[in-house]
């Protein structure tokens, strides 16, 4: 095993600038994922790591070796692709034992390898099957496979599970965190779904137009988000962000002229400085203490055991979204009072960065 390190990485298709120096470091053994909206630059990026891109400059250092000039089959990497890329015309084991068969391996250590790592996969019992005869989720096991017996220093995967079901994509998150824990292989994964990334991964590189806005673990990006971008990015239903201003006492006033307790702060607000308050739909409370403020229910999407409870203040005020238990108390057109935890908010200067906490 070994770590990757990826130094100022700048890539441009004409005059487009695709990826404006991005600098990751992934630890050995760590499953690191990429993620980010469509365009962002995230397979772009990891089509550098893999070699099948040419930087415009920077450096890709895999171990301690510079691989940025290397050839992909030089880089000691496997990579599996959205599309599976599965040869349709041979069986399970002839796609896995392909790559080591133009390495010119043994035949034996071949034999070995492919059932290790069918064995592994549990798909042993499909070895000679045709990729046709194979569903979704089989196919992609096999292009897993066909990564695993090459051993290699680092796995890339590229959007992987996008092509999959809602439910299989669910059972192939928990496959691929199990394979890591038995791998223990450094991976850099791609995905646009921040779910993926939520479960996944040990750290978080958050990409937006070619540039990193937030690195960490999915914990502290979902806890202490850098920016709107991020706070919003990351959790389903996203974190509401509603305008105000600083005000006296520690509070601020919202657009409505209501006002609210806010947390304190590193460094205070001067009064009348525009922010942004962000608050997770799990966080708002919804009941009649002193400081609660009153709502009506616009909307209702009942999901089951939770409902998301859409709540509007006044006639054109931005609606926000509450997530509770669906017990059948609350039903649209219904008031309700609704509380926003002071340690609980986010708070965002004029230009969306976040502002640090108090001890943060």
């Amino acid at each position: 095993m070994t770590g990757l390190s990826i130094r100022d990485a700048r890539k441009s298709f004409g005059a487009t600038n695709v990826l404006k120096g991005v600098s990751i470091d992934v630890a050995d053994g760590e499953f690191t994922v990429i993620v980010g909206p469509s365009g962002c630059g995230k397979s772009t990026l990891l089509r550098a790591v893999a070699g099948l891109e040419e930087l415009t400059s920077g450096h890709i250092v895999i171990g301690d070796r510079d691989v940025t000039d290397l050839a992909p089959s030089e880089r000691g990497i496997a990579m599996v692709f959205q599309s599976y890329a599965l040869y349709p015309h041979l069986s399970v084991y002839e796609n896995m034992a392909f790559g080591l068969r133009i390495a010119k391996a043994d035949k034996g250590a071949i034999d070995t390898a492919v059932r290790r790592a069918a064995a592994i996969l549990n798909i042993e019992a499909l070895l000679e099957r045709k990729p046709a005869a194979l569903s979704g989720g089989q196919r992609q096991r096999v292009a897993i496979g066909r990564a695993i017996v090459r051993q290699p220093r680092i796995f890339l995967f590229d959007e992987p599970l996008s092509n999959l079901d809602a439910d299989l994509r669910v059972r192939m998150r928990y496959e691929f965190a199990e394979l890591h824990r038995m791998l223990g292989t450094t991976t850099l994964y791609v995905t646009h779904d921040q779910v993926e990334a939520m479960t996944l991964a040990d750290r978080i590189v958050l990409l937006r137009d070619g540039r990193i806005e937030q690195t960490g673990s999915p914990r502290e990006l979902y806890e202490r988000p850098a920016n709107i971008f991020v706070a919003q990015f990351l959790g389903t239903p996203r974190m509401n962000i509603v305008a105000a201003t600083a005000a006296e006492n520690g509070r601020a006033a919202l657009a409505d002229g209501r006002s609210i307790a806010l947390p304190p702060l590193a460094k205070p607000l001067v009064p009348g400085a525009p922010l942004s308050i962000g608050i997770r739909p799990e966080d708002i409370a919804i009941g009649d203490p002193p400081d609660a403020l009153a709502f009506s229910i616009r909307f209702i999407e009942r999901l089951g055991g939770l409902a998301t409870v859409h709540l509007g203040g006044r006639e054109g005020d931005v609606m926000l979204a509450c997530q509770l238990r669906d017990d059948g108390r609350f039903d649209e057109g219904d008031r309700v009072h609704a509380t926003f935890p002071p340690a609980l908010l986010h708070l965002f200067d004029a230009d969306g960065q976040r502002l640090g906490k108090m001890g943060e």
